[in-house]
């Protein structure tokens, strides 16, 4: 009888998500076919919560400004924002964490920005990338109940981002040349060094 409570700890413990700090070797990277499709849809949300709070915490601890599920290796539409300040991007307004489960944009804003974007699924790399100031999302929240959410600025950019994720893209997929992609090092040296 003991032995058989061990084996149920140890199933236990397999299938437990591992704490944020080891998930950053976890993450993946572009070429891995499960960033270049559609995730799918999700129906349990009691486990949607389970890993919307994986994922906030991932992005807390990265310090990342939003995270998709499926950059985890989890293909669900499932993706948080929460847009801090950062020794590469320190002038971008912080917004507090927002969850989004099958988010679909359904109207963007007349108004587009080119801003530089990084992404942890395209390591070492920076991009300018051109986005709508301001999106309309159709989404869900963890409990299931369906909202629509507008999201401007900022803020919008990030949930663009992320929302593209679960959809199949990278920011790469955006860039208008690849003359403003440059890696981490040469966007602060060449970059950062003169808009400051």
């Amino acid at each position: 009888m003991p032995e058989e409570d061990n084996e149920e700890e140890e199933k236990s413990e397999a299938v437990a998500p591992p704490p944020p700090s080891e998930l950053f070797g976890q993450l993946v990277h572009v070429g891995d076919p499960l960033l270049r499709r559609t995730a799918q849809r999700v129906t349990d949300y009691q486990q949607a919560k389970d890993y919307a709070d994986l994922l906030a915490r991932a992005v807390k601890e990265i310090i990342g400004a939003g995270l998709a599920a499926n950059q985890l290796g989890i293909d669900l539409q499932i993706a948080v924002a929460w847009v801090r300040k950062t020794d590469l991007f320190p002038d971008r307004p912080e917004s507090g964490l927002v969850t989004l489960v099958n988010p679909e944009i359904v109207s963007y804003g007349a108004e587009y920005e080119d801003d530089w974007e990084g992404c942890f699924s395209v390591p070492n790399y920076v991009g300018l990338v051109p986005r709508s100031k301001k999106i309309r999302v159709n989404m869900e929240t963890l409990d299931g109940e369906s909202i629509t959410v507008d999201f401007e600025g900022y803020l919008a950019r990030v949930i663009q981002h992320e929302i593209d994720h679960l959809h199949g893209k990278v920011y790469i997929d955006r860039l208008l040349s690849t003359k403003n992609f440059f890696t981490r090092e040469n966007y602060r040296k060449y970059i950062l060094r003169t808009e400051g």
